[in-house]
C-alpha cells in the first residue's frame, strides 16, 4: 500500500467518521443478505463517493447480490445491471423494478406457502433425486422441487420476488451460506454448538422467505425511478453490452491474497435452478456437491483478470470506471491502478477504512475505491 498515492473522500479520517455517522442516521435500511462479497456494509461510503461524481447512466457490470444496483437506483440514476448467473439477474431485475405499492397489495403471506406446499401430479422430483443428503433435508428438497415448478405460474415480478426470497432463505440455511460442498452433515451432527447457526439452519424456508419480503417492504423504493435493463453477459466477451454509460461500476470476483480465485458459479449455481428448474437435473455427478454447469471466468488467474480489466478500459473509454476492491486482493491494487491509468486516464484511490469480510479471520483488509477518470 505504501507505493500507492492515497486520496481521502474527506480531508481527514475524523471528518470521514463524522460524515459517515451523520449519513447513517438518514440512510435507508437495505435488505440483508448472506451473499458472499455483498457491498451492503459499505453502501454509505459508496453513496458518498458517487455523490462526488457527475453521472446519470451507469452499468453495474458484476451485479452479484444486487445491492449496489439498488443503491444506484435509490440515488435516482439510470441503472443497467449485468451478471452471468440467473439468480443474480433475477435479484437485479427485482431491485430495479420493484415498487412499494406492489408489495403492499400482494398477499405474499398466502401466495408463498402455496408455492412451497402445493403438489401437482405431473411434478418432477429433480432436487429430491439428484441432491439427496447434499445440501438440504428430504423435506426441504421436496419444498424446493414444488416451489421451482409452481413459481412458473406467477407473473414476472411476482416470480422474481418469490425466487429472490427463497434464494435468500436457502443461503441462510447453508453452512457458510454457500453451495460448494456436500456438507449437510454439519447441520445434522448431534453436537453441542457454541454458535447460533443451528437455529438459523433449522428455521423453515417459508419463515426465512417471508422475513426477506418483509425487509423489502421497509425499503423506500423511488416511485418514479428509471427502470434499467438487466443483462446476462459473461464478461469474457464484452461485445453484447452497450458502450454508452457515464459510469461503469466494477466489483469483480478477484483472487484472495493466497491467489485463490472465487468461483461464484460454483458457490451459487444451485440457486440458478430456482430460475430454470431443468438445471437441477444437470448437476455434474463427478463432484460430491453436483455443481451446475460452471461459467468461465477471467478472474480466476491474475494475467487474465488484468486482460479483462484492460478490455473494460477499451470498451468504455469515455466512461468513469469505479472499481470496488480490497487491499489484499489479487491482482494487487498497484497492478489494477496501472491498467486503469492507461490511455491518459487519471486514477484516484479512496479508502473507507478497515472492513471485515464474511468468514474472514483478519481485520487487516481495507475496502478501496479506485476511480478512473477519462
Amino acid at each position: 500500500m505504501s507505493t500507492l498515492k492515497q486520496y481521502s473522500l474527506f480531508t481527514d479520517n475524523k471528518e470521514l467518521q463524522v460524515s459517515s455517522s451523520k449519513m447513517q442516521e438518514h440512510f435507508p435500511h437495505f435488505p440483508s443478505t448472506r451473499y458472499q462479497g455483498s457491498k451492503r456494509k459499505v453502501l454509505p461510503a459508496l453513496s458518498q463517493a458517487f455523490a462526488k461524481l457527475d453521472f446519470t447512466s451507469v452499468l453495474d457490470l458484476y451485479s452479484g447480490s444486487g445491492m449496489v444496483s439498488l443503491l444506484l437506483r435509490h440515488l435516482n440514476k439510470t441503472v443497467d445491471s449485468n451478471d452471468c448467473l440467473l439468480f443474480n439477474q433475477v435479484t437485479a431485475r427485482l431491485f430495479l423494478r420493484l415498487q412499494g405499492s406492489f408489495l403492499s397489495s400482494l398477499h405474499y403471506e398466502l401466495g408463498l406457502p402455496e408455492l412451497l406446499e402445493n403438489t401437482n401430479p405431473k411434478h418432477k422430483h429433480l432436487v429430491q433425486d439428484s441432491y439427496r443428503d447434499i445440501f438440504f433435508t428430504d423435506q426441504e428438497n421436496a419444498e424446493i422441487d414444488r416451489f421451482s415448478q409452481n413459481v412458473g405460474s406467477c407473473n414476472e415480478l411476482e416470480r422474481d420476488l418469490y425466487v429472490y426470497a427463497v434464494g435468500q432463505a436457502l443461503m441462510k440455511k447453508r453452512p457458510y451460506n454457500l453451495f460448494h460442498r456436500a456438507n449437510l452433515s454439519m447441520r445434522k451432527r448431534d453436537v453441542k454448538r457454541s454458535f447460533g447457526n443451528a437455529v438459523t439452519w433449522e428455521t423453515s424456508i417459508l419463515e426465512h422467505s417471508l422475513k426477506a419480503i418483509t425487509e423489502l417492504k421497509k425499503f423506500p423504493f423511488l416511485p418514479d425511478a428509471r427502470s434499467g435493463k438487466v443483462f446476462g453477459v459473461n464478461t469474457i466477451d464484452l461485445t453484447p453490452l452497450p458502450a454508452s454509460y457515464d459510469l461503469v461500476y466494477l466489483d469483480p470476483p478477484y483472487l484472495n491474497s493466497k491467489g485463490v480465485g472465487v468461483d461464484y458459479s460454483d458457490f451459487y449455481g444451485f440457486l440458478d435452478g430456482l430460475c430454470d428448474y431443468q438445471l437441477f437435473g444437470r448437476g455434474d455427478e463427478g463432484y460430491p456437491h453436483r455443481p451446475m454447469p460452471k461459467q468461465k471466468s477471467n478472474w480466476l488467474k491474475v494475467p487474465t483478470a488484468l486482460d479483462e480489466l484492460d478490455s473494460i478500459c477499451k470498451k468504455w473509454a469515455s466512461s468513469i470506471l469505479f472499481l470496488s476492491y480490497r487491499s489484499d486482493g489479487l491482482p494487487t491494487p498497484q497492478q489494477t491502478r496501472e491498467v486503469l491509468s492507461q490511455r491518459g486516464r487519471k486514477v484516484e484511490i479512496h479508502s473507507c477504512g478497515e472492513y471485515k469480510y464474511a468468514l474472514s479471520t483478519t481485520n487487516t483488509n481495507e475496502e478501496l475505491f479506485l476511480i478512473s477518470l477519462p
